[in-house]
């Protein structure tokens, strides 16, 4: 095989020299494609989004706990809001450190390091005395969230054929709302302590399991360490010849970097980027400021406030199985609706409950009519509707588009940058949901959910593309060529 230094000085990664094996390429060609290595080597990736559910509903089911005082630990409703922000102020300089080290080290070694700090932050929070012990432990989870949100979308969409990435891309997110029915769960019927100790387990099965990840064949072509990179490919797709698409993972990064060596200044040079980077954060706003990082913290003391017909317990865990049972309906039409149109059916979907809440709270505090005895299950109802609406789409489309816009050789910078964004729109959808409660109450703040759901499907429908069915290859030709359009 040509050497890494000639291969490196010609600039020809055509991937000619290794031996055939193989007596007719078409014979593998005809057969039935085996993705059963990509499912399990997603599965176990998934782990580190599964935490991410686990981090960012943490506090749900024990919030009024909290709050009441029947804990050795009492917060406040302000506290409440920074013990929720730190996991996201946390994953800032998460996302960073793991950008840099997946360019350098790898996607796998990555993944590995990012369970370490989830491990000890479990630790910390099992042998809380305080609030500050909690927001140690959070910001400690917040690294390992940035760097989850930076390598694991980008890790699973390079290991993944064309053919099921939106499946297996859709799966990260599911394994995050899977997170959120145990918790609440193991919340309701759990002491505290006790539920700590069960949340402990998974990041100690993920830092087993994540070291039997295979690498990703797109970072040895990036490292043109081209054998590494057959290997892995042959392991992933469960075939003996694979020169075909190393070919053309070769070529893509060929085009790539062709004009320059890339850099963090290109997200922001080149067109292409500077649009995949307003598309994302876009639809990030939509996600925080909609209603979707309020409902996942205060889902229960929402259920509260509005005098809810049914336990409050019981609420939480009826919403989470909704949540969960979408996700994997939405894993099954991301691939055959697309994405934009997903997105659309979402938003829209996201305001007859909105609506529904504002009325009913208006009614309840406000208007404070007779009847609303007869109303009580709306709560219930509008929530679940919501969960259904958000989690079919504009929860997972946005970094399944994060995975699928961006070259290769951008594509860490491009996940630290936009998990910095989230991140910060997270901690401000936070704090603005708080103070709008505070000050106005619940009619105006889910007013303003509104609003902002009704400028996300403008969003959408003016800029965003569909990708369905395209190779990462493809989108990148088609973007430099201004092809893809909504």
């Amino acid at each position: 095989m040509t050497s890494t230094n000639e291969t490196s000085q010609s600039r020809s990664y055509k991937y000619t020299g290794i031996k055939i094996e193989d007596k007719d390429e078409s014979t593998f060609v005809l057969k039935k494609s085996n993705y059963t290595q990509e499912y399990l080597s997603t599965a176990i990736s998934t782990f580190g989004m599964f935490l991410v559910g686990i981090h960012f509903t943490w506090i749900a089911p024990i919030l009024p706990n909290l709050l009441s005082g029947t804990f050795k630990i009492h917060i406040t409703m302000e506290q409440s809001v920074w013990v929720i922000s730190l996991v996201q102020i946390g994953a800032i300089p998460g996302s960073i450190l793991a950008s840099l080290i997946s360019n350098h080290y790898g996607r796998k070694k990555t993944i590995v390091l990012i369970s370490i700090p989830y491990v000890v932050s479990s630790i910390i929070s099992i042998f809380a005395e305080n609030v500050w012990h909690y927001y140690l432990a959070r910001f400690l989870a917040g690294l390992s969230v940035g760097g989850t949100f930076s390598v694991i979308p980008m890790y699973v969409s390079e290991i993944s054929s064309p053919e099921v990435r939106g499946l297996l891309s859709t799966s990260v997110h599911m394994s995050s709302k899977f997170a959120v029915i145990l918790i609440y769960i193991s919340g309701a019927y759990l002491p505290i302590v006790k539920y700590e100790i069960f949340c402990a387990i998974f990041p100690i099965l993920m830092l087993v399991f994540s070291l039997f990840l295979p690498e990703s064949p797109y970072y040895y072509v990036v490292k043109q360490d081209l054998e590494s990179a057959e290997k892995s490919l042959k392991f992933l797709r469960k075939k003996s010849n694979v020169r075909k698409e190393l070919n053309r993972l070769i070529e893509g990064y060929q085009e790539e970097t062709a004009r320059e060596k890339q850099s963090f200044c290109d997200l922001f040079k080149f067109d292409y980027n500077r649009k995949s980077l307003v598309i994302i954060f876009v639809l990030l706003m939509a996600q925080q400021l909609a209603g979707g990082t309020a409902f996942l913290s205060y889902i229960q003391v929402i259920f509260k406030d509005g005098n809810s017909s049914i336990a409050v317990e019981s609420c939480g865990i009826f919403v989470a199985i909704i949540n969960f049972s979408t996700v994997v309906l939405s894993g099954g039409l991301i691939d055959r609706l697309g994405r934009r149109k997903l997105l659309y059916i979402s938003c829209y979907s996201q305001l007859l409950p909105l609506s529904a809440l504002a009325i009913y709270f208006y009614l309840q505090n406000v208007a404070k009519v007779e009847y609303i005895e007869y109303l009580r299950l709306t709560p219930l109802i509008a929530l679940v509707v919501f969960k259904f609406a958000y989690a079919i789409g504009i929860s997972p489309i946005p970094y399944l588009l994060l995975g699928e816009l961006f070259p290769t050789s951008v594509k860490a910078q491009a996940g630290s940058f936009i998990t910095i964004c989230g991140s910060l729109l997270g901690v401000a959808a936070n704090k603005m949901y708080q103070t709008s409660l505070t000050e106005f109450g619940y009619p105006p703040t889910f007013g303003m959910f509104i609003v902002f759901d009704i400028l996300a499907i403008i969003f959408i429908y003016f800029m965003v593309p569909e990708t369905k069915g395209l190779t990462l290859e493809e989108i990148q030709i088609n973007l430099r060529k201004c092809q893809i359009s909504g």
